[in-house]
């Protein structure tokens, strides 16, 4: 018998341990490709060292998924924000990769994105209530099988 318990928090890492060997067993079972993420960052300083946007991506199989994107309100619409996504597209591109995902939400950067030529792939209605949570995509040029 088995018995279903909730518990507050995330795994131990013990837990984690057997999860992600879990994981990995399944996998490997249906020649799935090794799941590995690699994390990214882009930090810019003023003058006097203070941050004043960062962006963090992080690259797992064939795409690059942008975590966080932040420009202090002082410098936003000076297009920081899109030289930090021009950076991140190039990255991509050189290392192949098939394209850049992202969640937004309704209230952050939906129209941001859209000029910067991302397409909505997804929309959550009332995540949180009242707002929507939007995925966007830019895909790269096909690639050939």
């Amino acid at each position: 018998m088995v018995v279903i318990s909730p518990h507050d928090g995330g795994f131990t890492e013990i837990e984690q341990a057997v999860v992600a060997e879990g994981f990995r067993d399944h996998n490997s079972e249906h020649a799935a490709p090794e799941y590995a993420k690699k994390s990214q960052k882009w930090l810019v300083r003023d003058d006097q060292g203070v941050l004043v946007a960062a962006l963090s991506v992080d690259v797992c199989w064939d795409w690059m998924y942008v975590d966080e994107l932040w420009v202090s309100s002082e410098l936003r619409g000076s297009g920081l924000g899109r030289r930090l996504m021009c950076a991140a597209e190039e990255c991509a591109r050189l290392q192949g990769l098939q394209g850049i995902w992202l969640w937004t939400q309704s209230w952050q950067a939906a129209g941001f994105y859209s000029r910067l030529g991302y397409q909505e792939f997804c929309r959550f209605p009332n995540f949180p209530k009242g707002h929507e949570r939007i995925g966007f995509r830019s895909r790269f040029e096909p690639t050939h099988d």
